[in-house]
């Protein structure tokens, strides 16, 4: 399993440096990123780093804070923490928090973060994977499994889709995997045991819903892996008559976090049989890349590792078969002006002007659909070589 590292830095530039500084120098780690406090322990849910570099001054809380609740929760209190300092409160921060391991100035220097980086995770041995200590299955029942870095997410499930496989398919990471539920190489719903992860988004959907039935169902969902609104369903309690769709879009919601997450091992299980929960539920009809795009609409753009963020200068065009995959899509309305826009020859900055969307929008729509190999997208560098560098 890949080693990971978590960049907390309202600078983007600097995310990008030090990603870039250990890209270079070390194999086998990601960086994940994040510009705020609180996204920071959104990122904690997903994949839980072995080193964290944060910057002493946040926009939405001091780094005093994030030490704080860092060192008081189990799952966060052994995790290293090199403080960026720019404010001079480094030292009083050092001396109250053990996490603390190390202060560097800003701005930090390549040499400096090399070595505090190849110090820590000289220490930090990777063990078992925790997710897989969970499960408890016949592993003459395992079809296929893999690595991210070498297969991708899209080519998981297109494996599962072609061979109509009937099972699970695991995605590891942090303390419980993701699961994707498939029947005859059709998709019923992804889920996980991980219930803030699952519910991060959902207190309007469940403000109709009494609290206890909704702590109950997170329980159940911890223990089992049954969506909770399945159970709330189960129990007569929720009031939404389209469940089905609702856990579907929600299983692709939490599935959207693993485009972010770095590199991940899979493997998938056949089974024959469901657990009781995803017995009934009908398969859907989508086949892997509308699946895809529909899990990468709940990406959102700070969540994006720096390798992830497209050149805001780029230029996207059109692979060998990308016009004829982007027929077979279920685009919606932006997504379909920005497809008819794309020649091959003009910038980034300029379709969206045109069509008139944010480029941030746009930037999302590049990631989308060059995650789907509908499109390469050439840099202004790759752009600014000699005879256009696109040849």
């Amino acid at each position: 399993m890949s080693q990971k590292i978590l960049v907390i830095d309202d600078s983007l530039a600097a995310s990008k440096l030090a990603e870039s500084v250990i890209a270079q120098n070390f194999h086998n780690i990601d960086v994940l990123v994040a510009q705020r406090g609180a996204e920071a322990f959104e990122r904690f849910h997903l994949a839980q780093p072995e080193l964290i570099l944060l910057d002493e001054s946040m926009p939405d809380m001091d780094a005093e804070a994030i030490c704080y609740r860092l060192l008081n929760e189990p799952a966060t209190a052994k995790i290293p923490v090199v403080l960026m300092a720019t404010n001079g409160n480094a030292d009083s921060i050092v001396d109250r928090y053990s996490n603390v391991v190390k202060v560097l100035a800003k701005p930090v220097t390549p040499d400096a973060l090399l070595e505090v980086v190849g110090a820590t995770l000289a220490k930090a041995r990777p063990g078992a994977n925790p997710a897989r200590q969970l499960l408890f299955h016949d592993p003459s029942r395992t079809v296929f499994s893999g690595h991210t870095a070498f297969f991708s997410l899209r080519s998981a499930l297109q494996m599962a889709y072609g061979d109509r496989l009937t099972g699970v398919l695991r995605f590891f990471l942090n303390r419980n995997p993701i699961e994707v539920f498939i029947s005859q190489g059709r998709f019923l719903f992804a889920t996980t045991r991980n219930v803030q992860l699952y519910c991060r988004e959902s207190p309007a959907i469940l403000s109709s819903t009494s609290l206890g039935l909704i702590m109950e169902a997170q329980v159940n969902q911890a223990a089992t892996g049954c969506p909770l609104f399945l159970h709330l369903a189960s129990r007569n309690s929720f009031p939404h008559d389209d469940v089905v769709q609702i856990v579907r879009d929600h299983g692709m919601r939490v599935f959207s976090n693993l485009w972010t997450a770095g590199r991940v091992t899979f493997e998938f299980e056949e089974l024959a049989q469901f657990p009781d929960y995803a017995k009934n539920f009908p398969p859907g009809a989508e086949d892997p890349d509308n699946w895809v795009l529909g899990s990468l609409r709940h990406v959102r753009y700070e969540s994006l590792m720096g390798s992830q963020r497209p050149d805001p200068n780029g230029s996207p065009a059109y692979t060998r078969k990308g016009y004829e995959l982007v027929q077979k899509l279920k685009v919606n309305d932006v997504e379909a002006r920005f497809a008819t826009a794309i020649n091959g020859a003009e910038s980034l900055q300029s379709i969206a002007k045109r069509i008139g969307i944010p480029l941030n929008d746009a930037l999302l729509i590049v990631f989308r659909f060059a995650t789907l190999d509908i499109i390469d997208y050439w840099s202004s560098n790759v752009l600014a070589l000699p005879g256009g560098g696109a040849s």
